[in-house]
């Protein structure tokens, strides 16, 4: 199936729209779970370190959709915003993990033992999403660069003589060159002419 850059450029619009709203989604969730801002609470503060982490992994699917439909649209600027924002977002991962880190052995401290366990169990399971999604931001972000980089310049495949293509455009598949297109000869047109012409020659040597 052949699509042409107007209905690529309409797909990539609701794949980005569809994007935006799952990001919207797991935000709005986060917000009204932590809200009102307790930042001075311990508790309040793993809490919410934890509800963070939940979010932040409903922001996966957003990201393939908009790293999909850039690639698809060949937008070079949004591959290069989408890369960045990766790789801050894994880094202040990392730094979330260690603030929940500290804030979860002093509320350790803090429980009874028999809710100690499940605190802990709580905890692990946030810590693990914390470094996967850390992890992964990073990866994405430097995935992407060396993607970027690679195709800064791209020369289109074929034969050689073909124009470069646009710099700082993506290239998805190759185009082939132009061809003539040749017309059937008919052998009654040659004979005709070939008839003609002598015609002319005996007129001629008259």
């Amino acid at each position: 199936m052949n699509l042409s850059a107007t209905q690529l450029r309409q797909l990539g619009s609701v794949i980005y729209y569809a994007a935006v709203a799952l990001m919207i989604n797991s935000f709005a969730q986060f917000a009204i779970q932590v809200w009102p801002l307790k930042l001075s609470e311990l508790n309040w503060r793993v809490g919410a370190a934890g509800l963070l982490m939940d979010a932040l992994l409903g922001t996966v699917l957003p990201l393939v959709l908009f790293t999909f439909a850039a690639f698809m649209n060949n937008d070079r600027r949004l591959l290069q915003v989408l890369r960045w924002a990766a790789i801050v977002i894994g880094v202040l991962t990392i730094a979330l993990l260690l603030s929940f880190a500290l804030d979860s052995v002093q509320i350790r401290a803090q429980l009874p033992q028999n809710v100690k366990g499940n605190f802990i169990k709580v905890a692990a399971r946030a810590s693990l999403i914390g470094i996967l999604l850390a992890s992964l931001f990073i990866w994405t972000g430097l995935t992407m660069g060396k993607v970027l980089k690679s195709q800064g310049t791209v020369r289109t495949a074929g034969t050689a003589g073909t124009a470069p293509a646009q710099e700082g455009m993506l290239l998805v598949g190759s185009r082939e060159p132009a061809r003539p297109a040749l017309r059937a000869v008919d052998g009654s047109d040659t004979k005709t002419d070939g008839r003609k012409d002598n015609t002319s020659a005996v007129q001629l040597d008259a």
